[in-house]
């Protein structure tokens, strides 16, 4: 860029044009913060203006002119720069001093400098030392917001990451019902944690339910936040023995889902690792199977002919093993004979399993469970 002259004065606020007010982000702590800085050692930075057609364009500053405002006063030290209004923008795009710009006031300008400025990306990304794909994102940015949610960003009711994350996207998918977010969340705003988990459930929620969502974000969430600590309640009361039980159900319910699918899995060829990962998962279920005999020896009673355990008298000799049965008594290849011991039948025929009675209801689940584990594949 080139060099230009800066002259430093004191000017009156009412000549100031304050044009890119609507691009700025509100920051009313910060502009809180500035008021109590120039209250007590007056304003040590001046803001930045550009002359034009007699009028003074304000160009960067304007926190510092909402709190003089706010101070009730009527002059500002200012930074008249002597350069075209394009190249002012520019160089506030690569000054460092100052509070950071968020991205969206960053778009913001960009857009003034394609759309009103008449210059290119590619110029853009020049002289501001950036490369042209952070020059699209951040036109991006702000194309992809409609006007009345970028205003409301830029008016302090609306985050950066609401705007991005959840209007934009619902307004490209739904115009009308980012309309009816937006005026909700300017009645009751919800924090980025709330919002977050509000867009969670409204994407897998029916019609119905999205209706009633966007009518009322904010008494969804408190029912959502009240749902959460009634579950943590209930966690904590029944402590790691409701864990384990729910745990328990939901590995059984898994399991009744692959008996059904073993005709359409092994329909064809059976697949030797499909046969190996099902002799791994029953001695998983073996293991548990003693551990929980030893803690519990009244009331999970040891059956002769159950598939887990010490092999009971009347099994077939190791001449009558098949293959897998074989694999399933000294391991796989590489595997442990702890992996591989008390396997029973092998996947593919069918066998037995106990079914204890118990008066504790996560016994009576382990049962269910291995119940769901030894689901014959002859059918």
């Amino acid at each position: 860029m080139s060099s230009f002259g800066i002259q430093t004065l004191e000017a009156d606020l009412h000549r100031l044009d304050l044009r890119f007010a609507s691009l700025r982000v509100r920051q009313p702590r910060a502009v809180e913060r500035l008021a109590r800085s120039i209250e007590h050692s007056g304003q040590l930075m001046p803001v930045v203006a550009v002359e034009e057609q007699a009028r003074w364009v304000l160009i960067d500053g304007y926190l510092r002119i909402e709190a003089l405002r706010r101070l009730s006063r009527d002059t500002a030290r200012v930074e008249l720069w002597e350069c075209p209004l394009a190249q002012a923008l520019l160089l506030v795009l690569v000054r460092v001093q100052g509070r950071a710009w968020e991205a969206i006031e960053e778009g913001a300008v960009i857009r003034e400098l394609v759309g009103q400025c008449g210059l290119s990306r590619r110029e853009v990304a020049r002289q501001t030392g950036r490369d042209a794909s952070w020059v699209s994102r951040r036109l991006t940015l702000v194309e992809d917001l409609p006007e009345a949610v970028f205003a409301a960003v830029c008016a302090g009711e609306l985050s950066t990451w609401a705007a991005v994350r959840v209007l934009a996207p619902l307004a490209r998918a739904n115009t009308e019902q980012a309309q009816t977010l937006l005026a909700a969340l300017q009645r009751e705003p919800l924090s980025t944690r709330e919002l977050r988990a509000w867009y969670q459930h409204y994407r897998k929620a029916n019609r119905r339910q999205r209706e009633r969502m966007l009518a009322q974000p904010h008494l969804f969430c408190q029912a959502l936040q009240a749902n959460t600590r009634e579950q943590q309640a209930r966690a904590l009361r029944a402590g790691p023995e409701g864990a384990w039980l729910v745990e328990v159900q939901r590995i059984g319910q898994r399991l009744r889902g692959l008996g059904k699918q073993i005709p359409l899995v092994f329909a064809a060829a059976q697949s030797a690792a499909l046969r190996l990962a099902w002799v791994e998962l029953k001695a998983v279920v073996c293991d548990l199977d003693e551990a929980l005999a030893r803690y519990t020896p009244d009331d999970c009673p040891r059956n002769p002919s159950s598939d887990c355990g010490p092999a009971g008298q009347g099994r077939r000799g190791t001449q009558d093993r098949s293959p897998a049965e074989d694999l399933a008594q000294h391991g796989a290849p590489g595997g442990s004979r702890s992996q591989a011991r008390n396997l029973g039948a092998p996947f593919g025929a069918g066998f037995k399993t106990e079914f204890v009675v118990s008066s504790r209801p996560w016994n009576n689940s382990w049962s269910r469970y291995k119940a769901s584990a030894c689901v014959p594949t002859s059918a």
